[in-house]
């Protein structure tokens, strides 16, 4: 395992340039493979993190193709059309679920068993087109699911309550989208309810699930894309894919049982490690969470069920 790449297909846009930024100042691997429908694109960024990495040298990131990709590597997939301000992440499946279905046959042409990490959107979505299309186990393909609104949510609740975002236990859990939900109810600050911590004000959390959504598209509008804060969830996942002890993220991956659902991809907390991604059942959800699960679990699949 210690010879795992990490190959970042669509390496040139913003979030797979950050993302693999983020993974060589965390040394998470020692070699970082770029590739992008530009070769010339793929090649300036390498040269430039490379350029980084010159005052102390841990990590080899240059430019390939899939060719590079053998089996256990981890493969990072950001290709696909960018969010544009006032664009929901869903109107982006049609053109996307093709670029996913391009890349993951150049991913598999070589027989090779890869660990695939989907963060292109709509992720719910394109994970299960990405797992359908590889024919790969499902606890080797999964996306960044709803990791990024979790950490939005950790943080907004940190600077509410002065604490460090390491302190506070919640969740955004279900689609990375609009029917995404919190689980603010069993919310901990330092192994205290929430509700009893010092200082704390419902009123903090009114809306709270609108605020972490309304987040995201008030970052698009201002600068175009989000990039450095996925782009830091990333390294973390890929960090927990190369550790021997198991890691809880919101990532996404295949239902099949869990939770009452069935053939759907959505954001559960989950176990992360070298064998792979596995969702953490029998998460205490109360009766309002359970059902903004099952709602976001028909929202993901109407999407699915719209490529068919």
């Amino acid at each position: 395992m210690n010879k795992q790449k990490l190959v970042i297909v669509g390496a040139g846009g913003m979030v797979g340039a950050t993302a693999a930024y983020a993974c060589a100042l965390r040394s998470v691997v020692e070699e970082i493979v770029l590739i992008d429908r530009n070769p010339d694109l793929a090649w300036g960024q390498a040269a430039d993190i490379n350029d980084a990495m010159g005052i102390d040298r841990c990590v080899v990131v240059r430019p390939g193709s899939y060719d590079d990709i053998k089996t256990d590597d981890i493969v990072v997939i950001t290709a696909g059309a960018p969010q544009q301000p006032g664009q929901t992440r869903l109107e982006l499946l049609g053109v996307n679920a093709e670029i996913m279905c391009g890349t993951i046959r150049n991913i598999m042409k070589s027989g090779a068993h890869p660990y695939i990490i989907v963060v292109s959107n709509p992720v719910d979505a394109l994970t299960y087109v990405a797992l359908k299309e590889s024919g790969l186990p499902k606890s080797r393909v999964f996306g960044t699911g709803t990791t990024l609104d979790t950490s939005r949510l950790k943080s907004y609740i940190a600077d509410q309550l002065d604490v460090h975002s390491r302190e506070v236990d919640a969740y955004i859990l279900g689609e990375h989208g609009d029917s995404s939900f919190a689980t603010i109810e069993s919310a901990q600050v330092g192994e205290v309810p929430l509700a009893d911590y010092p200082g704390f004000k419902p009123a903090m959390v009114d809306g709270i699930e609108e605020k972490i959504r309304q987040r995201a598209y008030r970052v698009i509008e201002t600068k175009r894309s989000t990039y450095y804060a996925i782009g830091f969830v990333i390294s973390k996942i890929v960090s927990a894919l190369r550790s021997s002890s198991r890691s809880v993220y919101p990532v996404c991956s295949l239902v099949e049982g869990e939770y009452g659902l069935h053939d759907v991809v959505l954001g559960l907390p989950s176990t992360i490690c070298a064998d792979g991604v596995k969702i953490l059942t029998g998460y205490p959800l109360n009766e309002r969470e359970q059902a903004a699960l099952r709602h976001s679990a028909e929202v993901v699949t109407e999407a699915i069920r719209s490529l068919e």
